[in-house]
C-alpha cells in the first residue's frame, strides 16, 4: 500500500495539482485557452518532438515494435468499439464521439509529462513517447475529422489543414537532423532546451485551463462504458500485447502506461467544430482525467512489479 501511495505522490499527484491549478485560473480570470493551446501546438510540442527526434536513442527494431503495436491496438480497440456500439444501439450522431474517445487518448500535455516523471531522466522512455505523441497528434486531424463526416469540409481542405501542423515538420526536420547526423547549432539547441524544459508546466496547466471551460456535470450513463474501454480494457489490452511481442523492460511498461491515459480533449475540440455532441465528449474527458488519476496509479504499479 505504501508502494502504491508513493507512486501517487511522485507521478499523478504533481500532474493533478497543475491540472487543478489551471481549472483555479480558469474559473477566476476566463483565460482564452485557444491562445495557450495555439501556443503549445505551435511552438511546444514541435520543439519537444523535434529535440527528441534529434537526440534520439531508439533502434529500428523498437521503432518497428512501436508501430505493430500501436497498429495492433487501435485494431483491437475499434472492434470493441464497434461490438458495444451495434449491442448498446448507440445513437448513429454519437457514434464518431465513441470511437474518438477511445482512440484519441492524452498522449501529449497527459502522457509525456507522465512518463516524464515515472521515468526520470531515461531518453528510450521518452523517445519512446513521443513516438506515440506523434501518432496521435496526426490521427485526430486525419481519422478523426473523416470519422465525424460532417461534409463540411473537402478532402483538399482537410489535406491542407493537415499540412498547416507545425508538429509535422518539426518530425519531419528531427529525423532529417538525426539520421543525416547534422550537428544542431548552440544558438539553436539551446532555446530548444529552454522550451522544452518548460513544456511540462505549460502543457498540465492548460489542460486545467481547458478542463475549466467544460461543464462540470456527469450524466450521461454512456461514460462508464467509454471511460472502462479507455481507462481499463485499453492498458489490458496492451499488456496481451506486449506479451504476444515478447517486449520487456521500459519499452513495455512506456507502451502500457500509454496506452492507459484519458481521452484527449482534441476530441471536444473535433465535436465543437462540427457541432456533435460536444456535452457528451466534454463529460468523456472530464470523467477520464479524473479516473485516470487512480487507475494510472495502479497500472504504474503493475508494470514496476511485473516488468
Amino acid at each position: 500500500m505504501s508502494i502504491i501511495l508513493h507512486i501517487f505522490q511522485s507521478n499523478i499527484l504533481p500532474l493533478f495539482i497543475l491540472v487543478a491549478i489551471g481549472v483555479i485560473l480558469q474559473k477566476k480570470y476566463h483565460f482564452d485557452v485557444k491562445i495557450f493551446a495555439k501556443l503549445l501546438f505551435t511552438v511546444y510540442i514541435p520543439a519537444v518532438v523535434f529535440i527528441q527526434l534529434y537526440r534520439l536513442d531508439i533502434s529500428y527494431s523498437i521503432l518497428r515494435d512501436i508501430f505493430l503495436f500501436v497498429f495492433i491496438l487501435y485494431l483491437v480497440l475499434t472492434v470493441i468499439v464497434l461490438l458495444y456500439i451495434k449491442l448498446a444501439k448507440v445513437e448513429s450522431k454519437k457514434i464518431p464521439t465513441f470511437f474518438n474517445s477511445v482512440l484519441f487518448y492524452n498522449s501529449g500535455n497527459y502522457g509525456l509529462p507522465l512518463i516524464l516523471l515515472v521515468f526520470p531522466g531515461n531518453s528510450l522512455a521518452l523517445s519512446i513517447q513521443v513516438i506515440i505523441v506523434v501518432f496521435q497528434t496526426l490521427i485526430p486531424y486525419t481519422v478523426g475529422m473523416i470519422t465525424i463526416n460532417s461534409g463540411k469540409k473537402t478532402k483538399k481542405e482537410l489535406a491542407v489543414g493537415l499540412l498547416k501542423l507545425p508538429v509535422l515538420y518539426a518530425i519531419f526536420l528531427g529525423m532529417v537532423f538525426h539520421y543525416l547526423a547534422i550537428p544542431l547549432p548552440q544558438a539553436v539547441e539551446i532555446p530548444l532546451d529552454y522550451i522544452a524544459n518548460g513544456f511540462i508546466a505549460l502543457a498540465l496547466l492548460t489542460l486545467g485551463l481547458q478542463l475549466g471551460n467544460i461543464s462540470w456535470k456527469l450524466t450521461s450513463p454512456q461514460l462508464i462504458p467509454i471511460n472502462i474501454i479507455r481507462l481499463v480494457l485499453s492498458p489490458g489490452i496492451a499488456l496481451l500485447i506486449v506479451y504476444a511481442m515478447d517486449l520487456s523492460g521500459v519499452i513495455a511498461q512506456v507502451l502500457i502506461i500509454s496506452s492507459a491515459v484519458p481521452t484527449a480533449v482534441n476530441v471536444v475540440l473535433l465535436d465543437i467544430e462540427y457541432d456533435n455532441h460536444p456535452e457528451f465528449s466534454s463529460q468523456i474527458v472530464l470523467s477520464s482525467t479524473i479516473f485516470s488519476a487512480f487507475t494510472i496509479t495502479a497500472i504504474i504499479y503493475f508494470v514496476q512489479v511485473v516488468f
